[in-house]
């Protein structure tokens, strides 16, 4: 018996991601640490280059202040997410679909690991692709 999923089963036809919700939010959870964990870097490394210049300004510290408090909600949602995601499940026949969890995304990369994760992948040429679009760095 094959571990490859049947592509003509139900869920294959319709695009569902076969991957339980436990495991979708154990992913997300994973996510959510990493960005934390650019967050605290990014707070380090303005507070450091800030501090050694001259006294902040008004906006800079609110800008500091900010970038903490995005840290302390990522941290929030990481812990929700690892707290309550065992016990999450899907409504039956109400999975995510490949074409839903691209829709809900700007960059590709954001669900590369859900998809991974995923026994029904779509094949390459299945998978919507969306172009970069212009760099946003501030």
């Amino acid at each position: 018996m094959s571990d490859e999923p049947d592509p003509h089963a139900p869920e294959a036809k319709l695009g569902h991601l076969d991957l339980p919700a436990p495991e979708l939010a154990e992913i997300l959870a994973g996510q959510v640490a990493g960005l934390r964990g650019l967050t605290s870097g990014l707070e380090e490394a303005l507070s450091a280059s800030l501090c050694s210049c001259k006294p902040l300004t008004e906006d800079a510290f609110l800008t500091l202040q900010r970038i903490d408090y995005m840290r302390q909600a990522l941290k929030d949602l990481e812990g929700i997410l690892q707290r309550f995601g065992p016990s999450l499940d899907w409504s039956e026949g109400h999975g995510v679909t490949h074409e839903a969890l691209h829709a809900s995304v700007d960059m590709g990369d954001s669900i590369k690991p859900i998809l991974k994760a995923s026994k029904n992948r779509p094949q390459e040429e299945d998978t919507p692709t969306h172009g970069s679009g212009d760099l946003d760095l501030w």
